[in-house]
């Protein structure tokens, strides 16, 4: 008889990227994004291969994170 077990985790999923669209002065300060813009800003397409199920973490608000810098790096967090 065959037994198979899946794991259950929670975790953050944590992207940095460039986006030179972003870049207008080399301060490296970062900015928080407001929720209300993420529509119209670029972010990728992440999934994980040959995984079983997923959700996200459903609490009141979003756990999410987007943080851009005067240089254009993107900082985006997800529970």
């Amino acid at each position: 008889m065959l037994h198979v077990q899946y794991a259950t985790m929670t975790m953050y999923l944590r992207q940095a990227w460039k986006d030179p669209r972003f870049s207008f002065r080399s301060t490296g300060k970062l900015h928080r994004v407001r929720a209300d813009v993420w529509d119209d800003i670029w972010l990728p397409d992440t999934f994980f291969r040959n995984e079983r199920s997923s959700t996200t973490h459903g609490v009141t608000v979003d756990n999410k994170l987007l943080s851009i810098t005067d240089d254009g790096d993107v900082w985006y967090v997800m529970k």
